[in-house]
């Protein structure tokens, strides 16, 4: 249906993808940070619970 006369050129390309990690930082950022964030928490209260019983 759609046909590309020529290929895409590179920095068209380069644009589109700092485009994309620049939204994708923006969108998905904050809640990444949050997770890890616990998930550091959480581990290093498992390693302490750990220490303490042995």
């Amino acid at each position: 249906m759609f046909r590309r006369s020529k290929f895409l050129s590179f920095p068209m390309v380069i644009g589109a993808v700092i485009i994309g990690v620049i939204s994708g930082k923006a969108i998905f950022g904050p809640p990444l940070d949050d997770y890890w964030r616990k998930k550091l928490q959480e581990e290093a209260a498992a390693k302490e619970n750990e220490n303490n019983s042995t």
